[in-house]
């Protein structure tokens, strides 16, 4: 089946390659700017009703080659600024030239977004609830790593190093996530344990975030039950640039004196120097990192490497191929719980000197072919390499190759149907003593049509076949569907509502563990299933001219044999199972708003969850009824001033059983979070020189917490940072 597979890609490339429809083209020029006439950079230009765009160079210029030849409505979008549609006449091969001045806004409407259906919508086009972060919010936030800036994402819940989205996940370390992390579109997690690894995120290549709130997998299969983050990189300088980022900051004390186990100051430091240019018809950015964190917590560090390379060449106006590159090398301490409560940067001495050391590679090639106007074809090929090993006493080691492939084509036959179609294949092979050595065959087929019904409703549909094989055994066929509706009762006030299901497949830390980890014994379970779910949402949107916005949306998320670890009741072992039948309910508003001719604005996001395991009578662990996340911030000149603000309740339900079966001492201590971040920043630019200047002090309080079962929050801390150009 697998030749098969390959063959059939193989065929339906050559087909795509074999010529181009005869056409009568003109060229598209044109240059955006802002009200003060500066160039914008990285603006977004699309052809309406096709799939024809460009992005604006260093100097605000942007070419569009093959336009066909008529009139057509061009849309110029850039976050922060307010969306602007033209009308303009392409001649037959003559050039047609644009000047385009945007007008920058606080409240931002109808926004772009590509990761909801694989292609560009409008905010008012998405029948699901979507968030975004940009480029410049992360570096406000002067972050060390990227899952650090989706803390103030709302809806959003990290425990450790492990995202919920609306209540989608706990904490199961070791296990699959149902996130699905995308760079660029492509998928990035491991092939033996399925987590997301945050480390292999350029966060200095980060232009903006795309965070969709609702199972995905009608569209991207088995880790998407939870929901979607997709990463978009920065486009390549049209003038070779040099950028560094050097960062360094320290821990402050810990709150009680008997908590102080280190006799000196713990630092960390992260230095970044990247280059990016085009040469001829080709881009190319190169980005290198190290990162080094002493820790708050004993046994605790980290010393990382990283680099990133992303090329992309143009074969001709029609046709390119981008390669990238996200690799990373490092080494971490072992701390899994504290001591004690007395300790609590301390871990158990069995901890104490056990390390994990990784090695892990993501390549990707992907081929785009702009067939026509309106059809555009994408295969896109990716293998991601994972090694690591640690000292346990088990000496637990894992290597795994994940190879993926995917064919797919969007096709907008005219202004009434927007379709998605493609083939997905994937192979994975790992070689662990902790794991076993499985094998794993995946094949997907999708589909999704959305359909203007009428000018104002918009029906979108889907489905999605997945095929998974492990060992040559365990088979299971799994049918995605979903529905979504968005009516615009104004260009102002939209209203959505969605359904699908989402599925995840059991992955071989999962099915095959067999290890020992501080004492407790992991046992396999290969007769596992996937878990699925039905995901219910309805919504709306509503911007008030330029003074603010509200969304709100309700959901329903129905959870069938959702797996978790299970401990036997003797406490004799751990084993992964299908134990949970559960209904998460809730709510969540964001509202946005600005004062003082832009200059003061704020955004409050609440989240309401009601996570309840109906099968076993009591509320899923690691879920808080209540997330608030306030931000405000205030700009004057080159200054601008930052403050974040996180809430959540006291946790119902964590991981019992350690605590009765006294594998975490004091492990039971919990309490409500409340968190205040303050960032600082100077743009120096302003006065033509090339350096930002970014302070953050992190928990500015000193609270303490309890991110997850015998595990301190982070302490306060404090961050300097030098960006700049050479």
């Amino acid at each position: 089946m697998r030749t098969r597979f390959l063959l059939f890609i193989l065929l339906i490339l050559v087909i795509n390659l074999q010529g181009q429809p005869k056409r009568q083209y003109g060229i598209l020029e044109g240059i955006v700017f802002d009200e003060n006439r500066q160039p914008l950079i990285g603006a977004n230009v699309r052809i309406e009703n096709s799939l024809i765009g460009a992005a604006t160079n260093r100097k605000g210029m942007f070419r569009i080659i093959r336009v066909p030849v008529g009139q057509h409505k061009v849309r110029f979008s850039m976050v922060g600024y307010e969306q602007k549609v033209i009308d303009v006449e392409i001649k037959l091969n003559q050039t047609t030239f644009v000047e385009v001045q945007m007008q920058q806004v606080a409240i931002q409407t109808n926004e772009i977004f590509v990761t909801a259906s694989k292609y560009e919508q409008k905010l008012s086009e998405i029948p699901i609830s979507v968030s975004a972060l940009s480029s410049q919010e992360l570096s406000q936030r002067n972050i060390k790593r990227f899952d650090e800036a989706l803390k103030f994402v709302s809806g959003i819940n990290m425990t450790s190093d492990q995202i919920s989205i609306r209540g989608s996940s706990g904490y199961t370390r070791g296990a699959g996530s149902r996130v699905l992390l995308l760079f660029d579109g492509i998928p990035l997690y491991t092939g033996d344990t399925g987590d997301i690894i945050w480390q292999l995120i350029p966060v200095q290549e980060i232009d903006r975030v795309e965070v969709v709130k609702s199972a995905g997998s009608a569209l991207y299969g088995s880790q998407a039950i939870g929901g979607v983050i997709n990463v978009v990189s920065k486009d390549f300088s049209g003038t070779p640039v040099t950028y560094f980022k050097t960062l360094g900051g320290f821990y402050d004390k810990p709150y009680y004196k008997e908590w102080n186990w280190s006799q000196r100051t713990r630092y960390f430091n992260n230095l970044i120097l990247s280059h990016t240019r085009k040469i001829g018809d080709a881009g190319l950015t190169i980005s290198a990192s190290r990162f080094e964190d002493d820790s708050y917590k004993m046994n605790s560090y980290t010393k990382r490497y990283s680099l990133f390379v992303k090329s992309k060449i143009n074969i001709n106006p029609t046709n390119n191929i981008q390669f990238l590159f996200n690799g990373t090398t490092y080494k971490s301490g072992s701390y899994l719980y504290w001591k004690d409560s007395r300790n609590a940067l301390v871990p158990p001495e069995s901890q104490i000197g056990q390390w994990v050391k990784t090695l892990r590679y993501n390549v990707h090639l992907n081929y785009q072919n702009l067939y026509s106007s309106n059809t555009l074809f994408y295969f896109k090929n990716s293998w991601f390499h994972n090694d690591w090993w640690d000292n346990t006493e088990s000496n637990n080691k894992s290597k795994s190759e994940y190879i993926r492939s995917e064919l797919s084509v969007n096709y907008f036959p005219n202004d009434i149907h927007k379709i998605v179609a493609g083939v997905e294949g994937s192979y994975s092979i790992v070689s662990s003593n902790i794991f076993s050595n499985p094998t794993a065959f995946g094949l997907a087929l999708y589909g999704q049509d959305e359909v203007r019904v009428f000018k104002r409703l918009k029906l979108t549909t889907g489905l999605r076949i997945d095929y998974q094989n492990v060992e040559n055994n365990l088979t299971e066929l799994n049918f995605n569907p979903k529905i979504g509706l968005n009516y615009s009762y104004s260009d102002n006030l939209f209203f959505r509502a969605s359904a699908g299901r989402g599925y995840r497949a059991p992955t071989p830390s999962e099915l095959f563990s067999t290890t020992n980890v501080s004492g407790i014994r992991v046992v396999p379970n290969p007769n596992l299933k996937s878990e699925s779910s039905w995901s219910f949402e309805t919504g709306m949107n509503y911007t008030f001219e330029d003074l603010f916005k509200l969304d709100f949306a309700i959901f329903d998320n129905e959870l069938y044999n959702f797996i978790e670890p299970s401990l036997e009741p003797s406490g004799a072992f751990i084993q992964f199972r299908n134990v949970t039948r559960a209904r998460i309910l809730g709510s969540e508003i964001n509202f946005s708003t600005d004062f003082f001719h832009k200059k003061l604005k704020f955004d409050i996001g609440y989240t309401y969850l009601h996570a309840y395991d109906l099968k076993n009578n009591h509320f899923l662990k690691y879920r808080p009824k209540h997330l608030l996340y306030l931000s405000s911030s205030y700009k004057y000149d080159f200054v601008q001033l930052g403050l974040d603000f996180r809430y959540w309740n006291r946790l119902d339900k964590i991981d019992d059983e350690l605590i009765q079966f006294g594998i975490v001492k004091d492990g039971d201590l919990r309490d409500k979070v409340l968190l205040t971040d303050l960032n600082l920043s100077f743009d120096l630019f302003r006065f033509k020189i090339p350096l930002r200047v970014y302070f953050t002090v992190n928990n500015l309080f000193n609270y303490n917490y309890i991110e997850m079962i015998g595990n301190l929050g982070p302490i306060r801390s404090f961050t300097f940072s030098l960006e700049g150009i050479l």
